[in-house]
């Protein structure tokens, strides 16, 4: 890691004013000049708000630390440290107005509280300002009636007794280079996958440019893209083949690493054979999905090729029809299933008799909803295996293939890239479930208006941006409360919360670099949020199907579970449905899809929590 560098602000750089709290006009009163006041003086309360100008701060840089200095004025020795309560302001906020104003826009929900204010670690509350393009700075005050003291401002006289923020932090490089290349030979084609840099150089998004070459150096096929995974077809068996991988972000190309040579060598009749078995079962299970075909033997026995993925088919046809049937009873049925491969390679198993197949699937529903039509569409990668006897193939399994070949890095911590697991309890807390009714439906009721958003949280903003952002990256295997955390962050502007990441009371995203721990429990483990909103945050439950609105938070637990291990965000109501965006399954669908999905499984879904933010101004 490049040394870290340190940035001193003050004077202009950061504003700073102080408030009586219990003026509702401005300019009621003020401190002396060149002063800042905190707690109970003069026959008020007093808040500080300070405010920083970041533009000296390098753009893409990388946040470790950010403390705050403020001298007291009242005292020079033996000062009794103090322990402000620190606000992260929702709205901006001047001296024209009033204290009251101050309050509103720092809300009921702290950054931190009870720490001396020297001890204060504010980097990932700079850090998040950075990220969002959004600062309207922070409040300070002191708990209660706490006896007031007063800090030199801005304007003192003494200019080493201003108020100063220095930020450590490290410079914007280009990144590191890409680890644990696993090339894998095909017949006719190469996938290689990668770990992403310890070090990403900055903030922002990194992107990689791979380079399919010949031994000799000769580059045959270039893919550049966000993901850690390329595909490259067309390639000769009789040559032997390495990637070069090159990451790159906003300031520049990191090294370039290259793989080992691997070879390809052919199947067993060819690899287009199994891309046309896969493609048929594919068909095939949609019809069954769709009801086209009633049962999985005639989907089978009405599609190319049948007999090799009959078997599978036939183990699904329980959870497929089951769904069909429940949703059909909800007039919500699946009316069109398309599949479409690409990136597809083809090799021979590790184990004799084996046929590996990799590839991305792009499936296209049609769902339609009390008569009108709507359509989704969701990517992901899978993985077949077939077996042989003699020159016949079997489809003997399907899965994902990003968690099948998971490399983790010797590297860096294996804490740092995989999916924060959720807290055991000895018993399910279904506490103000959704009632669902004896076919494992909600109930619906007559609508009820309930309670509406406050300031701090805005709910019809958390549900627009996971409608409009379930393309965004995954960063974890299971990822589905990290992007629900980042619609109530990003979309909502719910507070980060900072301390233990381990804590239920903390919650917090880390937008730098690797070596820490890349979010809270609570941000990234669905049980772990879902005890964070019930226990640290304004919230009630929603009962009623009929009054989910955008931006409420869904967390689902399925039979075999005894915690809640999905979370999801309501986007919105259409034809009677409760509309869901999230990373799952399909990132768009509906709350009756969800648990239509595993009605007919050994493990259907069996509660349902909906919990709305509010505020307490």
């Amino acid at each position: 890691m490049p040394a870290t560098q340190s940035l001193v602000l003050g004077d202009a750089a950061l504003d700073s004013a102080s408030v009586a709290t219990d003026c509702a006009t401005a300019g009621c009163t003020s401190p002396p000049a060149g002063q800042l006041r905190l707690g109970t003086a003069d026959g008020h309360s007093w808040a500080t708000r300070l405010k920083a100008d970041f533009a000296a701060l390098p753009k893409g840089a990388r946040v470790t630390s950010a403390k705050l200095s403020l001298t007291r004025a009242d005292c020079t020795t033996q000062c009794v440290a103090q322990k402000p309560t620190v606000y992260e302001l929702s709205a901006p906020w001047t001296p024209a107005q009033s204290g009251k104003d101050l309050l509103t826009a720092a809300g009921t929900e702290s950054y931190v509280s009870d720490i001396a204010l020297n001890e204060i670690e504010f980097g990932m509350l700079v850090q998040s300002w950075l990220d969002r393009g959004e600062n309207a700075g922070l409040a300070l005050t002191l708990p209660g009636t706490a006896q007031g003291v007063t800090y030199h401002s801005g304007a003192a006289t003494d200019a080493t007794k201003r108020p100063r923020l220095t930020i450590e932090y490290l410079p914007p490089t280009a990144p590191g280079a890409v680890s644990d290349i696993v090339p894998t030979a095909s017949d006719t084609g190469l996938l290689a996958t990668w770990n992403a840099p310890v070090d990403g150089g900055a903030t922002g998004e990194t992107t990689y440019v791979v380079k399919a070459e010949k031994s000799d150096g000769t580059v045959v096929g270039t893919w550049e893209g966000t993901a850690t995974r390329a595909a490259f077809t067309g390639l000769d068996n009789s040559l032997s083949y390495r990637v070069a991988v090159t990451a790159k972000n906003g300031v520049g190309n990191g090294p370039v690493s290259r793989s080992a040579l691997v070879q390809g060598a052919s199947v067993s009749g060819g690899a287009t054979r199994y891309k046309d078995y896969i493609q048929a079962y594919l068909g095939a299970r949609g019809k069954l999905i769709t009801g086209v075909s009633r049962t999985a033997a005639d989907a089978a026995a009405e599609a190319p090729n049948g007999t090799v993925f009959g078997d599978l088919l036939g183990t699904q046809e329980g959870p497929l029809v089951g769904t069909r049937e429940a949703l059909e009873g909800k007039g919500h049925a699946y009316v069109g299933s398309s599949s479409a491969l690409t990136d597809t390679v083809v090799t021979k198993g590790s184990t004799a008799g084996l046929v590996l197949v990799r590839t991305t699937v792009a499936q296209t529903m049609t769902v339609r909803i009390d008569g009108v039509d709507q359509v989704s569409e969701d990517t992901s990668t899978r993985r077949f295996v077939f077996s042989l006897t003699g020159d016949t193939a079997k489809l003997e399994s399907e899965s994902d293939d990003t968690s099948a070949g998971q490399t983790l890095s010797a590297t860096a911590s294996a804490g740092t890239q995989v999916v924060a697991a959720p807290a055991e309890t000895s018993a399910p807390d279904d506490s103000g479930a959704l009632a669902l009714g004896a076919d494992g439906f909600p109930v619906e009721a007559p609508i009820a208006p309930g309670a509406q958003p406050g300031a701090y949280f805005n709910a019809a903003g958390a549900g627009s941006w996971a409608f409009h952002n379930t393309g965004v990256k995954k960063e974890y295997d299971q990822d589905c409360t990290n992007f629900a955390s980042k619609a109530l962050y990003y979309g909502g502007g719910m507070k980060m919360r900072t301390g233990w990441y381990r804590s239920d009371s903390v919650w917090w995203k880390n937008p730098s670099w690797a070596v820490w721990p890349k979010s809270s429990f609570t941000w990234s483990g669905a049980e772990n949020l879902r005890r964070h909103l019930l226990g640290y945050r304004s919230q009630y439950y929603v009962t009623d199907v009929n009054s989910l609105r955008s931006g409420d938070l869904l967390f689902f637990r399925w039979k075999n579970e005894s915690v809640y291990n999905h979370a999801a965000v309501v986007t919105g109501r259409g034809q009677g449905q409760v509309n869901l965006a999230q990373h799952g399954w399909a990132n768009h669908t509906t709350l009756n899809a969800a648990i239509g999905r595993y009605r007919g499984s050994r493990n259907p879904i069996v509660s349902v929590v909906a919990i709305r933010l509010v505020s307490t101004n």
